[in-house]
């Protein structure tokens, strides 16, 4: 029984893995001015590790070669790699009290962000950011609003990342106390 649930919670972390690493990746493909942010690269190497680390588990299900131990601390390395990228980015999106607000405060703030607005550069003395779009009539920047979107969502997948890995680590342990140093019931 264990096995199975360990089977639906490793398909939900491959899932979760998957899904920052795409927010990442997209959320860096919009850079257009100098290189990506830190935090938006991270959060691709957190997704990629996040899917290493689930395959290297499913794969341990069905062979010995792999000990529970290793999975294990596969698994918290992973779970710490999410629980600092989700922290990373909710730090560098604190200015930002809302990705939907049509105030001119919110506007400044998702433009100036350095997460959302593709970079800034200086252009006849003004600052230019790259945000995709033009302003619509009510001054707004739609693609800042769906960046600012996805960068919650990569944050929010981080952290669900984060808690997926504590149940794995969960599970090992119980199947690694229940079954001695090496049993297949874990992964």
């Amino acid at each position: 029984m264990l096995s199975i649930v360990t089977i639906g919670v490793r398909v939900f972390a491959l899932l979760f893995g998957a899904v920052v690493l795409g927010l990442s990746v997209t959320l860096a493909k919009q850079q257009h001015e100098g290189k990506p942010p830190s935090e938006t690269s991270f959060g691709s190497f957190t997704g990629a590790f996040g899917i290493i680390a689930s395959g290297i588990g499913l794969f341990a299900l069905w062979f010995d070669k792999i000990s529970p131990l290793v999975t294990m601390i596969i698994d918290a390395l992973a779970s710490i790699f999410y629980l600092a990228g989700g922290i990373s980015l909710v730090l560098a999106l604190k200015s930002v009290k809302s990705c939907t607000g049509k105030d001119a405060v919110s506007e400044v703030t998702r433009f100036t962000n350095k997460i959302l607005n593709g970079g800034c550069t200086t252009k006849n003395g003004q600052l230019w950011c790259y945000v995709g779009s033009d302003a619509d009539n009510d001054g707004i920047h739609p693609d800042l609003i769906g960046r600012c979107q996805r960068a919650q969502a990569d944050y929010v997948f981080e952290f669900l990342g984060f808690i997926v890995g504590l149940a794995l680590i969960t599970l090992g342990f119980l199947a690694w106390r229940r079954g001695g140093s090496r049993t297949r019931a874990y992964a």
